[in-house]
This record gives C-alpha cells, structure tokens and sequence, in this order.
C-alpha cells in the first residue's frame, strides 16, 4: 500500500502572545491596531499576527462579533475628498474607467481552470503590484484648515494648502464574518456571515452585503455593491 510522507503539524501559538479583551476578544500582541480608541470590537473575535486595523484615520472601524482576521489583512476607511460629493456620477465613472481589468482581456473573470501558466503568471504579478500600489496609498486623510492662518513664503506650506480637504468614512464588518490572508479592505461596510478569501482587494466605496462569498484573489472594484447570497470572483470581482 502507498505510504504518506510524515507531515509535522503547525504548532499553536501560546496564550502568551494573545491580549484578551474585556469581550472576550483575542489580539496578537503583533497585530498593528493604529488609533485604538476609534477601533470598536464587540467581542468573542480573533485579530491574528500581522494583521493592520487604521483607527488613525479618524472614522470608527466597527468590528461585530465572532469574527476572524488572519494574518497580514489591512483594515483602513474610504477616504472622500470633501469638494467631491461621495455620489458624484462623473466620480464614479472614472474610478470605473481607470479600474485595471484582467490580465486575459476585460470580459473574463481571469479564473477559468483553462488558462495557461503563462496567464495565471501575468494575473499574479498583476495581483502583486496592485496589492502594492493599494498599500502605497494607506496614508491618513489630510484635514489641513489652513485658511486662517497668516500668510507666509514657506512652498511647504503653500503646497499643504493647495491639497484638498479629505474625510474618512466609518467602515463596518458584521458579525461571523472571516477574512483570510493578506486581504486588504477599504470598503465601507461588509455584512454579517460574510466568507472573504485570500489576496482580496476590497476598493474604497465597496459594500458586501450580507452571507456573501467573496473567492480567493477578487478585487471588489470601486462603488461594487455585491447582493446578500451573492459568491464573487475574478478581477475586477463578478457575481
């Protein structure tokens, strides 16, 4: 009969490395939670190694209960420009237009079982540098009121006060809601009972509604709203 390789089973992490909280929430102690006071947790969740929750934009990050965040996830808040209405038409459709399509052509999915390595190839290295460009752009709203201060000569200055006005929106995850490695969220809310794969890219003004599933390596683009019992994939993500 055929014999298995003897495989070594991942070892637990100790309680030591866990915070627990007043509900009964689990925290790494290598969990980056940035601006705690606006992170709410409602209890009997884990938040995993590596994981990044952006409290420091100034919206509350609203977490339900019973929920898991692997490692490397990223959690940050939509930012608006305030001299743009968030429902802007012409907004929307730029942010739609500028969206990258798939790596094979802008009317599949890109997860067909049938395509090639060289193709499954080029989506990943398209995966990867949209990852990194999603991450270059996690950076705190600029809420510059600069307009009764006195005038001065500075270029730093002056440049601070030509940046528009920026506004974080609250973001909010339900309840017995997973999400799993290296998936970064941006969204403005996702439901309860919501299943996100791994590699995700949830882009800004996204909205998941409830008992969804959202595969490994979907990018949510801009403004997506997916209906509750809905499974999504592909880049950009199709219900």
């Amino acid at each position: 009969p055929m014999t298995l390789p003897p495989t070594t089973a991942p070892q637990p992490e100790p309680p030591s490395s866990y915070i627990r909280t007043t509900t009964q929430s689990y925290i790494s102690r290598a969990a980056h939670i940035l601006g705690p006071d606006r992170v709410h947790a409602k209890g009997k969740s884990v938040i995993r190694p590596s994981v990044r929750i952006h409290g420091d934009y100034g919206a509350v990050v609203s977490i339900g209960r019973y929920c898991h965040l692997d490692e490397g996830v990223v959690i940050a808040p939509t930012v608006v420009d305030l001299e743009v209405a968030v429902d802007d038409d012409e907004t929307k459709k730029n942010a739609r237009e500028n969206f990258p399509m798939s790596a094979s052509s802008s009317s599949s999915s890109g997860f067909s079982t049938g395509f090639s390595n060289h193709r499954r190839r080029n989506r990943d290295a398209m995966m990867k540098q949209m990852r990194d460009r999603f991450l270059a752009d996690l950076s705190p709203p600029n809420n510059n009121d600069n307009d009764n201060d006195k005038d001065n000569d500075n270029d730093n200055d002056a440049a601070k006060r030509t940046k528009p006005r920026q506004k974080a929106l609250p973001l909010s995850i339900g309840s017995h809601t997973r999400i799993c490695r290296n998936t970064v969220v941006r969204s403005l809310s996702i439901g309860s009972n919501v299943y996100v794969g791994s590699d995700c890219l949830l882009h800004p003004r996204s909205v998941v509604k409830d008992c969804c599933v959202i595969e490994d390596g979907t990018v949510i683009p801009p403004d997506m709203v997916v209906p509750p019992f809905s499974r999504v994939r592909g880049v950009p993500g199709r219900v």
